[in-house]
């Protein structure tokens, strides 16, 4: 499929290019919580801030799991099928994984939000 000439360079890309991304968001991150600072925000700010960004590190854990597994099972579903391994089929039922595992995510996601938002509601009224 693709040799190794190829490869190398699109993964020294795709690196690069996560490696900006991420300085890019912690910079970011860092002047908003500076600004928040010093405009002296309320507590009730920086404690919603704070559990936006604990959900989000749990929710994206939760999602890469779940595609992950996706993914492995269709790898492994791929394996038993009578076709080659370059064949068009194989790169639909992958994909066809990687969308259940993305909507499984988001149904479960929205179950933990919903159950979640009681207890949310309670704090922001205490």
């Amino acid at each position: 499929m693709l040799d190794d000439g190829l490869l190398i360079p699109i993964a020294f890309f795709v690196s690069v290019t996560m490696v900006i991304l991420g300085v890019a968001r912690i910079i970011s991150d860092g002047r908003t919580r500076r600004r928040l600072i010093e405009s002296g925000g309320s507590a009730e700010v920086s404690r919603a801030l704070a559990a936006h960004q604990d959900e989000h590190g749990l929710f994206g854990a939760l999602k890469w799991g779940i595609v992950a597994i996706a993914t492995g099972l269709a790898f492994v579903i791929v394996q038993f099928l009578p076709y080659g391994d370059d064949d068009p089929i194989m790169f639909g039922i992958v994909l066809l994984f990687l969308g259940a595992g993305l909507l499984t995510y988001y149904v479960a996601a929205r179950r933990l939000l919903v159950r979640q938002a009681p207890e949310l509601r309670r704090e922001a009224a205490a």
